[in-house]
Protein backbone atom coordinates (compact mmCIF):
# COMPACT_ATOMS: atom_id res chain seq x y z
CA UNK A 1 0.00 0.00 0.00
CA UNK A 2 0.96 3.76 -0.77
CA UNK A 3 0.66 5.79 2.30
CA UNK A 4 1.87 8.67 0.95
CA UNK A 5 -0.79 8.31 -1.59
CA UNK A 6 -3.67 7.26 0.27
CA UNK A 7 -2.37 10.41 2.17
CA UNK A 8 -2.51 12.90 -0.14
CA UNK A 9 -5.86 11.62 -1.59
CA UNK A 10 -7.28 11.74 1.86
CA UNK A 11 -6.20 15.63 1.82
CA UNK A 12 -7.52 15.87 -1.57
CA UNK A 13 -11.22 14.41 -0.37
CA UNK A 14 -11.31 16.62 2.74
CA UNK A 15 -10.36 19.78 0.84
CA UNK A 16 -13.44 18.83 -1.50
CA UNK A 17 -15.56 18.75 1.53
CA UNK A 18 -14.22 22.26 2.52
CA UNK A 19 -13.28 20.49 5.90
CA UNK A 20 -10.03 21.44 7.95
CA UNK A 21 -7.94 19.26 9.44
CA UNK A 22 -9.33 19.82 13.23
CA UNK A 23 -13.24 19.32 11.36
CA UNK A 24 -12.10 15.91 10.17
CA UNK A 25 -10.72 15.41 13.31
CA UNK A 26 -13.43 16.25 15.30
CA UNK A 27 -16.00 13.96 13.11
CA UNK A 28 -13.87 11.40 13.38
CA UNK A 29 -13.08 11.45 16.81
CA UNK A 30 -9.26 11.52 16.55
CA UNK A 31 -6.72 14.45 17.28
CA UNK A 32 -5.82 16.65 14.35
CA UNK A 33 -2.31 15.12 14.50
CA UNK A 34 -3.49 11.57 13.10
CA UNK A 35 -4.92 13.70 10.58
CA UNK A 36 -2.12 15.10 9.30
CA UNK A 37 0.16 12.28 9.79
CA UNK A 38 -2.39 10.38 7.60
CA UNK A 39 -2.30 13.03 4.98
CA UNK A 40 1.32 13.06 5.26
CA UNK A 41 1.45 9.21 4.70
CA UNK A 42 3.47 8.91 7.77
CA UNK A 43 0.92 6.06 8.70
CA UNK A 44 -2.19 5.00 7.68
CA UNK A 45 -5.82 4.95 9.66
CA UNK A 46 -6.59 2.35 12.12
CA UNK A 47 -8.70 -0.24 10.53
CA UNK A 48 -11.73 0.54 12.52
CA UNK A 49 -11.66 3.69 10.89
CA UNK A 50 -12.09 2.63 7.22
CA UNK A 51 -15.87 3.00 7.08
CA UNK A 52 -16.36 6.14 8.70
CA UNK A 53 -13.44 8.38 6.92
CA UNK A 54 -15.24 6.74 3.43
CA UNK A 55 -18.60 7.83 4.59
CA UNK A 56 -17.64 11.12 5.51
CA UNK A 57 -15.25 11.64 2.27
CA UNK A 58 -17.92 9.87 0.02
CA UNK A 59 -15.24 7.50 -1.49
CA UNK A 60 -15.31 3.97 -1.20
CA UNK A 61 -13.04 1.69 0.62
CA UNK A 62 -11.54 0.66 -2.65
CA UNK A 63 -10.82 3.89 -3.72
CA UNK A 64 -9.22 4.64 0.09
CA UNK A 65 -6.25 1.88 -0.23
CA UNK A 66 -5.97 2.97 -4.41
CA UNK A 67 -5.33 6.47 -3.06
CA UNK A 68 -7.40 8.17 -5.88
CA UNK A 69 -10.76 7.59 -7.56
CA UNK A 70 -11.81 4.42 -9.77
CA UNK A 71 -13.69 4.49 -12.66
CA UNK A 72 -16.38 1.81 -13.12
CA UNK A 73 -14.94 -0.34 -15.77
CA UNK A 74 -11.97 -0.84 -13.37
CA UNK A 75 -13.53 -1.22 -9.63
CA UNK A 76 -13.36 -5.09 -9.59
CA UNK A 77 -9.62 -5.25 -10.96
CA UNK A 78 -8.79 -2.30 -8.32
CA UNK A 79 -10.68 -4.12 -5.56
CA UNK A 80 -8.77 -7.36 -5.95
CA UNK A 81 -5.38 -5.55 -5.94
CA UNK A 82 -6.24 -3.32 -3.05
CA UNK A 83 -6.60 -6.51 -1.13
CA UNK A 84 -4.34 -8.32 -1.83
CA UNK A 85 -1.94 -5.14 -0.55
CA UNK A 86 -4.06 -4.88 2.54
CA UNK A 87 -3.36 -8.64 3.73
CA UNK A 88 0.45 -7.57 2.92
CA UNK A 89 0.49 -4.19 4.27
CA UNK A 90 -1.14 -6.22 7.60
CA UNK A 91 1.04 -9.08 7.29
CA UNK A 92 4.10 -7.04 7.42
CA UNK A 93 2.97 -5.11 10.14
CA UNK A 94 3.09 -8.42 12.38
CA UNK A 95 6.45 -9.19 10.83
CA UNK A 96 10.15 -8.33 12.53
CA UNK A 97 10.17 -5.51 9.91
CA UNK A 98 13.91 -6.19 9.62
CA UNK A 99 13.59 -5.14 5.96
CA UNK A 100 11.37 -2.64 4.19
CA UNK A 101 7.41 -2.74 2.90
CA UNK A 102 9.15 -2.93 -0.29
CA UNK A 103 11.77 -5.96 -0.30
CA UNK A 104 8.76 -7.77 1.81
CA UNK A 105 5.86 -7.29 -1.22
CA UNK A 106 9.25 -8.32 -3.33
CA UNK A 107 9.90 -11.90 -1.33
CA UNK A 108 6.16 -12.64 -1.32
CA UNK A 109 6.18 -12.16 -5.25
CA UNK A 110 9.42 -14.42 -5.40
CA UNK A 111 7.85 -17.06 -3.19
CA UNK A 112 4.22 -16.70 -5.73
CA UNK A 113 6.15 -16.94 -8.87
CA UNK A 114 8.43 -19.90 -7.00
CA UNK A 115 5.65 -22.16 -5.87
CA UNK A 116 3.64 -21.73 -9.44
CA UNK A 117 7.08 -22.72 -11.14
CA UNK A 118 7.44 -25.92 -8.56
CA UNK A 119 3.10 -26.81 -9.90
CA UNK A 120 3.82 -26.12 -13.06
CA UNK A 121 6.91 -28.42 -14.04
CA UNK A 122 6.88 -31.58 -12.19
CA UNK A 123 10.91 -32.50 -13.24
CA UNK A 124 13.74 -30.37 -12.86
CA UNK A 125 14.56 -30.68 -16.10
CA UNK A 126 11.80 -29.03 -17.59
CA UNK A 127 11.61 -26.44 -13.87
CA UNK A 128 15.81 -25.68 -14.68
CA UNK A 129 14.98 -25.07 -18.86
CA UNK A 130 12.71 -23.18 -18.44
CA UNK A 131 14.19 -20.83 -15.79
CA UNK A 132 17.48 -20.50 -18.30
CA UNK A 133 14.91 -18.82 -21.08
CA UNK A 134 13.70 -16.27 -18.59
CA UNK A 135 16.11 -15.57 -16.48
CA UNK A 136 19.50 -15.33 -18.89
CA UNK A 137 21.34 -17.33 -15.40
CA UNK A 138 23.36 -20.13 -16.63
CA UNK A 139 21.77 -23.84 -16.28
CA UNK A 140 24.23 -24.55 -13.74
CA UNK A 141 22.20 -21.49 -11.60
CA UNK A 142 19.16 -22.14 -12.39
CA UNK A 143 19.75 -25.96 -11.40
CA UNK A 144 20.96 -24.81 -8.18
CA UNK A 145 17.87 -22.35 -7.68
CA UNK A 146 15.85 -24.97 -8.25
CA UNK A 147 17.01 -27.27 -5.50
CA UNK A 148 17.05 -24.49 -2.74
CA UNK A 149 13.62 -23.96 -4.10
CA UNK A 150 12.68 -27.49 -3.90
CA UNK A 151 14.29 -27.54 -0.50
CA UNK A 152 12.70 -24.76 0.73
CA UNK A 153 8.79 -25.64 -0.07
CA UNK A 154 9.51 -29.24 1.25
CA UNK A 155 9.78 -27.85 4.60
CA UNK A 156 6.37 -25.55 4.38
Amino acid sequence: MNQKKIGLFIAKCRKGKKLTQLELAEILGVSDRSISNWENGVCLPDASMYRIICDVLEISINELFAGEFIPDEQYKKAADENLLKLLEYRIYEMSSKEISFDEFQKSLTRISEISLLLKRYKDKESAVKYLVKNTGLTEQECSSAYDIYVKMFSKI
